[in-house]
């Protein structure tokens, strides 16, 4: 499916939801390994598991009397709020944050950028959103959909309860984090404009070929990572071979 919009130039993004009861911060770490190998996935972005109030996560995990945050400024699937069976608050979200570079790292940026001028993909855009995705949870520590050029903050911009910052503190902390966060910021634009013209430009640029872009064999589900050595893809081949079984076509 993956493969198929390629063809047609379609830039594709993927959510990946960290803390399901069996996930660890080794198995999120081998995961994305797997992902970045055999997936044709331009981006991926990084969401906590989290109950939402009123949904039904929420009401299973309150009758079960699993601890959950009161805060509810927590519930934006940015930050953990819950308890986890294999998993304390803490190794959790640092392997919410570790999740964004373990993707958005040099060399699978590069990767990603020549699959793009493989296929077709409009490798500027795809430049562009590099750039969002592998630096705002860095700098900002927010999820890129929260980010933007320039953050706009305020002394007198406090939770309630909090005391209103001295003003004389503030804005020289402000300016200096501000100039810091924009030369990482300059930097990385400058690597990734010579990353996509280098790439863009070479010779062999529509030859690329990883195993990501090898269409899928018929013994998939027998030598593909992801479906042998993730729980959720050896619960779709089971279930796969199930009704295959059920209704007599072979899988």
């Amino acid at each position: 499916m993956l493969l198929a919009w390629k063809k047609q130039g379609i830039l594709t993004i993927a959510g990946y939801i960290l803390g399901f009861p069996a996930d660890t911060p080794d198995s999120i770490r081998r995961d994305i390994a797997i992902i970045k190998e055999e997936l044709p996935i331009d981006l991926l972005e990084f969401f906590c598991l989290t109950p939402l109030p009123g949904s039904e996560d929420h009401q299973t995990l309150w009758k079960n009397s699993v601890a959950m945050d009161q805060d509810l400024n927590k519930y934006d699937v940015e930050h953990v709020c819950t308890a986890h069976p294999k998993m304390s608050q803490k190794e959790w979200q640092d392997i919410y944050h570790e999740a964004w570079q373990l993707y958005y790292t040099t060399e699978h940026m590069k990767t990603l950028l020549r699959r793009a001028a493989a296929t077709g993909v409009p490798i500027r855009n795809l430049a562009k959103y590099l750039l969002t995705f592998s630096t705002t949870d860095r700098l900002e520590k927010v999820h890129p959909l929260q980010g933007g050029i320039f953050r706009l903050k305020h002394p007198s911009e406090r939770r309630p309860g909090l005391p209103r910052e001295n003003p004389w503190m503030f804005w020289p902390r402000f300016g200096w984090e501000t100039l810091v966060k924009h030369t990482v910021l300059a930097g990385e634009i400058g690597r990734l404009l010579v990353w996509q013209t280098i790439i863009a430009n070479g010779s062999a640029a529509h030859d690329y070929m990883d195993q990501a872009l090898t269409p899928v064999s018929d013994d998939g589900d027998e030598t593909l990572e992801l479906l042998t050595k993730t729980a959720g893809g050896r619960a779709a081949v089971a279930h796969a071979k199930k009704i295959a079984a059920l209704t007599s076509v072979q899988a």
